[in-house]
């Protein structure tokens, strides 16, 4: 990307030839096929394809009306919604895309993301986002049910719809086309803007139909955040794809989930482990129905192998994966065949990527050797927006993406992630990833939770400390020096801790990573147990 060209997609070399239909046309080729099957539901709400397909087609020409077209950017703030849905598709059926923004930050770091995007339109889900967004966006459209115009500085959603025009918009986007915004969660610097087109998202639900037996008759619950690309492009977007049901809870509560799951005979469903582990915990856990499911998709963090235990024992599958936004999110999949003896595997990639494992100096690295994992495929990002330096760094004329993931691959040919290159840290003159000792340390049966730091040589007067911060599933469950005793049992003697701090609860990112640069200055703070 030449730095003139700052906000343009990178010249990237073409996708492999495929779909020509940009995804806002899904619903609409959707609903000719089979109009009266289910396509969302939500409260007491539901929309058949045909439904759903009309309510796109009239937000689409309300935005077009509003002035958005092609190239233009449309903003998302609020809760998981239907509306976010339907404005997804909406957006780019009118050839602009969907820029959803975390609701959860604060609301100067809400502008700081708005003013990187800008905006021709943004969609909030109440009066609050309006608030929050101050003066960075010009047009606003105002979700939440009984608000008018006047308290809300913005159209109402809801009139928006009925208003407008219900007829067909010839598309006007490309496949190469930006069709998503989405921005990084800003927990390594400030959060950047991810350009991912029409073919990345297109391509990253052909890569999960290539090997992840989704079907058309699928219902599935989305639980993870829609302002990430996880959010939908790990069940929903392809459930949508095949003809499925899509069901978006109102309160996002485990006893509400589980209620739903159980209510609407949820199938398939996707989560991070501390999401899932919340399941677990709520009291409807032992007695609500999850026959239905086949499995669940899961992934952004280590799953202990309790937790694919317990899932087990109700007739749930936990098919562990990885992926990351910049690859629209879908890598690779685990065979859940072999869930139990790969307790924390990424497993292979999809048939439309392509992935290496090189050392520092670029070169492939040796078997079984541990090196910063590059990703290839038409799914991978198209660069970072008004960011030409930062996606020179990140991917290369040839298309290889750097995920600045440690990486490496067993005997058997699956992948292992062991934590960030940036993470590695040297105890005892050697090398440590903090996630091959975490995976270790979540085998401890009274062990929920567990995340490896260091700290220097001035922390006991000795030689650099590896710390421990602790979850127990119940407190008291275990001492200090069972942890370091467990550790020195199955760690090289510069891998296994040589502290444990005990907390109630690790620092996570909202899709369950680990806040590596927080578990530091944590231990430091903490005195021994």
């Amino acid at each position: 990307m030449a730095d003139g060209d700052a906000g343009r997609l990178t010249d990237m070399p073409s996708a492999p030839a495929g779909p020509t239909a940009g995804v806002g046309s899904w619903i609409e080729r959707r609903a000719a096929i089979a109009p009266d099957r289910l396509a969302l539901v939500s409260g007491g709400r539901s929309l058949s394809y045909a439904e759903l397909a009309g309510r796109i087609r009239r937000l689409a020409n309300g935005l077009r009306g509003l002035g958005v077209g092609r190239g233009d950017r449309v903003a998302w703030l609020g809760p998981n919604h239907p509306a976010f849905l339907e404005a997804f598709f909406a957006s780019n059926l009118a050839g602009a895309a969907i820029a959803p923004v975390n609701h959860r930050l604060r609301p100067d770091e809400v502008r700081a993301v708005l003013d990187d995007t800008e905006p021709a339109v943004a969609i909030v889900h109440d009066v609050r986002g309006v608030d929050a967004m101050a003066g960075s966006v010009r047009r606003r459209i105002v979700v939440e049910d009984g608000t008018d115009e006047g308290a809300a500085g913005g159209l109402v959603y809801e009139a928006l719809v009925a208003e407008s025009p219900d007829h067909l918009i010839e598309a006007s986007a490309g496949m190469d086309d930006l069709c998503m915004l989405p921005h990084t969660s800003g927990t390594t610097g400030a959060p950047k803007g991810i350009m991912l087109t029409h073919a990345n998202l297109t391509w990253n639900v052909v890569n999960l139909l290539s090997c992840v037996d989704f079907r058309a008759d699928d219902v599935t619950i989305a639980i993870a955040p829609f302002f990430r690309v996880g959010g939908t492009g790990v069940n929903v977007l392809p459930v949508l794809f095949l003809g499925g049901t899509v069901i978006v809870p109102e309160d996002p509560a485990p006893d509400e989930l589980l209620q739903l799951m159980q209510r609407h005979r949820v199938t398939v469903g996707f989560g991070n482990p501390d999401g899932l582990d919340a399941l677990v915990r709520s009291p409807l856990w032992p007695s609500v129905d999850l026959s239905s499911i086949r499995f669940v998709l899961t992934g952004g963090a280590p799953v202990p192998e309790r937790l694919i235990r317990t899932y087990g024992e109700r007739g749930v599958a936990l098919v562990q994966g990885y992926g990351l936004s910049e690859a629209a999110p879908f890598v690779m999949v685990l065979d859940p065949a072999r869930a139990r003896d790969k307790i924390g595997a990424a497993g292979r990639p999809a048939m439309f990527v392509d992935v290496r494992i090189v050392d520092p100096d670029g070169g492939d690295a040796k078997p079984g050797a541990t090196g910063e994992l590059l990703v290839r495929g038409p799914n991978v990002m198209a660069g970072y927006w008004n960011r030409p330096d930062d996606t020179r760094r990140v991917l290369s004329a040839d298309g290889w993406l750097r995920t600045g993931d440690a990486a490496r691959r067993d005997d058997d040919g699956d992948l292992w992630i062991v934590g960030r290159v940036a993470d590695r840290f040297v105890s005892a003159g050697l090398p440590v990833d903090p996630g091959d000792v975490e995976r270790v340390l979540l085998d401890h049966p009274a062990i929920a939770d567990a995340g490896v730091t260091v700290l220097p040589a001035s922390f006991d007067g000795g030689s650099d400390a590896v710390v421990a911060l602790v979850v127990l599933s119940e407190p008291g469950a275990a001492a200090e020096q069972d942890v370091l005793a467990f550790g020195r049992a199955r760690l090289a003697t510069h891998q296994a801790p040589t502290a444990v701090r005990f907390v109630d609860r690790l620092p996570r990112t909202s899709v369950g990573k680990l806040i590596r640069s927080d578990l530091r200055p944590l231990a430091a703070s903490l005195p021994p147990p």
